[in-house]
């Protein structure tokens, strides 16, 4: 991450990345578009304030997208494993989309931004092996899944 000279700018990409993207405060949410909507010589800064601030808010919704989809599968198979047995097509098509778009996000990053990789893998990848623990068969890509 380059240095930012907007000690506002700073504060709220530090505040975002510290904070848990499962469900983003409101407060943190005002002073992150607080932040990139001000009037400032730090470009830099604020360019990356926004990346940090729609990967963040994209954590938020995808992490949703997972605890339901793994609700479901405790459903159907219920929390003790009662009822294991194969998953329906819908469920599957699901699980195997929710990697693949997984991945894709993961891969959309550059270079210059490991560290807000590091941090979308440690957000989302807790919740994508806990959809992998209540899967058996599936390809070993998911391998590739790790929340660190």
């Amino acid at each position: 991450m380059s240095a930012m000279s907007d000690p506002q700018i700073e504060s709220a990409v530090k505040d975002l990345m510290a904070a848990s993207w499962s469900e983003l405060p409101h407060s943190l949410v005002e002073e992150a578009k607080k932040a990139v909507s001000k009037s400032t010589d730090d470009a830099a800064g604020q360019e990356a304030l926004k990346n940090v601030f729609r990967a963040a808010e994209a954590c938020e919704e995808f992490g949703g997208v997972l605890v339901t989809l793994r609700m479901a599968l405790d459903d159907l198979c219920g929390l003790t494993g009662e009822n294991v047995g194969p998953l329906p097509g819908y469920v599957e098509d699901a699980v195997k989309s929710t990697f693949n778009r997984y991945m894709t996000y993961l891969e959309s990053f550059g270079p210059d931004e490991h560290f807000l990789r590091k941090k979308v893998e440690n957000e989302l990848g807790t919740k994508m092996i806990h959809l992998k623990m209540r899967c058996s068969g599936i390809g070993s890509e998911w391998g590739k899944v790790s929340p660190f």
